[in-house]
């Protein structure tokens, strides 16, 4: 070692080894780089060390020959390099930080996220609601009167453009309605609409549409072109709520059934089932009319 490496190592005298100016890692390099490559190829190209000093340490890059039995050796300091490699580790860890702050604010954004699911699902479960009950009854859980009419509306569209498509509809209400009201009270009256509603969906389900269209008076569309199987449809209806057991006030009804004609208006079919209805009331009630 010459007497420039020295003053660049600071050192006072010569050391004994290369090994006691070398880190600890480059100790171990030294020893397993340096020495095997030195045996096999006469020499050694830019090998990079770390040396001691007395409060840092000086990264170098050495080139190493054997010539006539010795080894001749250059040492160039690379403070440079040193520098830059610092440079990187500490980009690296800015873009671990940055990694990091990305990450939880990913999961803040999924945590975000979830919370608008959850809402959106409250508003359609909402607007369900909502929808429900613009169309349903809220009493009996029927259609309502405006659902009624759009379907007739509807209905009677279809059977203008395909007479395959035909139907009939059946008007009726409970048999003194008024007065199971003014003798046993509104809440039992409710119990029998609501009852009434229930032994209908258990008869009567799609294609054919049941409303509750006034206070005590339903309807019924029936989907079919025959109006003799509606007209059975009806009357075993009839028989069902006059004969089935109540948990309330047994009733009966009287039914008004009436089936398209080429030409009808919603209100020319409509007249015509109220008139069939009133006609059974008229013989007696707890009956079915056809017109």
């Amino acid at each position: 070692m010459n007497q420039t490496m020295r003053e660049i190592l600071r050192l006072d005298k010569m050391p004994r080894h290369m090994h006691d100016v070398l880190t600890v890692p480059s100790k171990v390099y030294f020893q397993t780089y340096f020495v095997p490559s030195i045996s096999m190829h006469q020499e050694i190209r830019e090998m990079y060390l770390n040396f001691k000093l007395v409060n840092r340490t000086l990264p170098v890059l050495m080139n190493v020959s054997k010539r006539n039995g010795l080894y001749e050796g250059i040492v160039v300091p690379i403070t440079v390099r040193d520098e830059y490699e610092n440079q990187l580790l500490k980009s690296k860890k800015e873009a671990e930080k940055i990694q990091q702050q990305t990450d939880e604010a990913y999961n803040k954004l999924l945590g975000l996220l979830e919370v608008v699911e959850y809402k959106q699902q409250q508003l359609q479960d909402l607007n369900g609601e909502l929808q429900e009950l613009a169309t349903r009854n809220e009493l009996t859980g029927l259609y309502n009167r405006r659902v009624f009419r759009r379907n007739l509306d509807a209905a009677i569209n279809r059977a203008e453009l395909f007479m395959t498509r035909s139907f009939s509809l059946l008007m009726f209400d409970i048999d003194h309605f008024k007065t199971v009201n003014d003798t046993h009270g509104h809440l039992v009256g409710d119990d029998v609409l609501r009852e009434v509603a229930r032994k209908l969906e258990y008869k009567i389900y799609s294609p054919h549409l049941v409303a509750r269209i006034g206070g005590e008076e339903f309807a019924v569309l029936f989907d079919d072109p025959n109006h003799q199987k509606n007209c059975e449809r009806a009357e075993e209806l009839r028989c069902y709520i006059e004969k089935s057991e109540w948990n309330s006030i047994g009733i009966t009804v009287s039914m008004g059934i009436t089936s398209f004609r080429k030409g009808d208006q919603s209100s020319q079919i409509y007249g015509r089932a109220d008139d069939a209805q009133y006609t059974s009331k008229r013989n007696g009630r707890n009956c079915l009319t056809r017109i």
